[in-house]
């Protein structure tokens, strides 16, 4: 099992797969780790901004300030 790249309370930008881009991207913090699916390490993130929750996957996380 791969280790989770983001510690709980990171703050990290989601960019959505193209499938759920409606869902909107931007700023979260990472609420806790999930166990890994079929696509890898999982995430619940919760928006700055907003406070809506998500379960993301890593590869769709970057670090705050990061370019994508």
């Amino acid at each position: 099992m791969t280790p989770h790249k983001f510690n709980v309370g990171a703050r990290v930008q989601y960019k959505p797969p193209l499938a759920h881009q409606a869902t909107g991207g931007g700023e979260f913090v990472v609420e806790r780790h999930l166990p890994p699916d079929g696509e890898g390490n999982q995430y619940r993130i919760e928006s700055r901004s907003d406070g809506h929750r998500r379960v993301v996957h890593e590869i769709n996380l970057v670090r705050a300030g990061s370019v994508f």
